[in-house]
Order: structure tokens, then sequence, then C-alpha cells
């Protein structure tokens, strides 16, 4: 794996470029793990132990971060992470709701409080996926995002040709206010995504992986 970090003003920059480990069906969302350590991965996703030993977010080395691994087959003419309201899926990590920026659609309760996971606006993160041209990133921020991130409804502001389409293995860095897409695949097979998620997460919701490995340890999880 060659290191391939580059300073950029952009709300996205070339991070590094990986080699993914061989497919096997893992999938892991916001699992909680330590930074540059790949012994706080359960055996399971000991593959992506030497990506994540390199993979460290600048100035966050031995702080929690939080990792999606999503490895699925997927059918020609769909996408592996679409789940958007119109004929193309275009989101932010961020989800904003009555002056909330919270990670997924924030509830809005009626009786009482619900728990919800809250963002800091700097917090960055990793993406890679394991097929060229299935992804496409933006260089814009778009702060006035909706409730659960979703950006469909206004894809006209994102024409295609305007956006950067990521390669296999290049690694992303992105803010949590960078709209990107994921792109049909042409044919069917395999696809691996991959996904760090850096300081400036707050709380856990209730369907995030679980990491035996830190509770062990005594960090929360």
């Amino acid at each position: 794996m060659q290191d391939q970090r580059e300073e950029s003003s952009m709300s996205y920059q070339k991070c590094a470029r990986i080699d993914f480990p061989s497919f096997s069906g893992a999938r892991c969302y916001m699992m909680p793990f330590i930074q540059g350590r790949p012994e706080t991965l359960p055996e399971a996703y000991a593959g992506y132990g030497e990506i994540v030993e390199k993979l460290v977010m600048k100035r966050q080395d031995g702080k929690t971060g939080l990792i999606t691994i999503d490895e699925s087959i997927v059918q020609a003419g769909t996408s592996q992470r679409g789940y958007g309201t119109g004929d193309r899926t275009i989101h932010t990590e961020a989800c904003l709701s009555h002056n909330r920026l919270s990670w997924g659609p924030s509830p809005m309760p009626t009786w009482g409080p619900s728990p919800y996971v809250s963002l800091d606006p700097e917090t960055r993160v990793l993406i890679a996926n394991s097929i060229s041209d299935t992804c496409m990133i933006w260089d814009v921020e778009v702060r006035d995002t909706t409730p659960d991130g979703d950006l469909s409804e206004r894809a006209g502001q994102f024409p295609r040709e305007t956006g950067r389409m990521m390669k296999s293995g290049e690694v992303i860095e992105i803010g949590i206010f960078t709209p990107h897409e994921p792109i049909v695949q042409n044919e069917a097979g395999p696809r691996q995504f991959f996904r760090i998620v850096g300081a400036g997460v707050h709380g856990r919701e209730e369907y995030f992986t679980r990491n035996p490995i830190l509770e062990k340890m005594g960090f929360a999880n």
C-alpha cells in the first residue's frame, strides 16, 4: 500500500491507495476501534488490519474511530449503497434537523427524548471501494443538508460532469458536508466498501456494531 497523503483546501482530498483483502462477505457498521491499532479489530475483520494500521486521521493516532466494512454481491444495474428518493442517490454524511447535526436521521420524538448521534462540524471521513467508477464526489460543501442527509431531490445541482469518480482502492478524505453518490454497477459482482469516521462523533445508536475487544479493554463501546 502506497501512502500518498496530500494537503488540500478542497472539501475532499486524495489520501492514499489501498489493496482490499480477499472478499469474505464481512460486514460491520460504525464499529469503534482504535486508530492505527489493528489488534483492536475482531478476527472477522482482521484482513483490514494493515489498512487500519496505515490509515490514521491526522493527529488522531491512538484515538477511537468508527469503521464500516460492507462486502456484498451487487446486481448489475444497481448500486451497493444507494437509498435515495429519486433516480439518483446523492447524500452527505451529516444530517441536519432543527439545528441538530447528527449521524443518520435525527428522530423527532413525541413522548420525550430519544438517543441520537451528534457530530462536530469538523468531523472527517475516509472512504474507499473496490470497483472504479461506482462512487462520485463533488468538491463542495452542502451545509443546508436534510434531516436524513439525502440530497437526491436536488440532483440537478450536482451534474455528473462536475463531479469526480473514485477509482478502485483510492482512499478519499471527505468532510461530513461533502456530497457523494453511489453509481450503479455495469456488471454483477462483489464490491467492497470501507469507511473510517474520525473524532467528532458523540454517542452511539443501537444498530452500530459492537466491538468485544474494546469492551474487554474497558473502552466505551
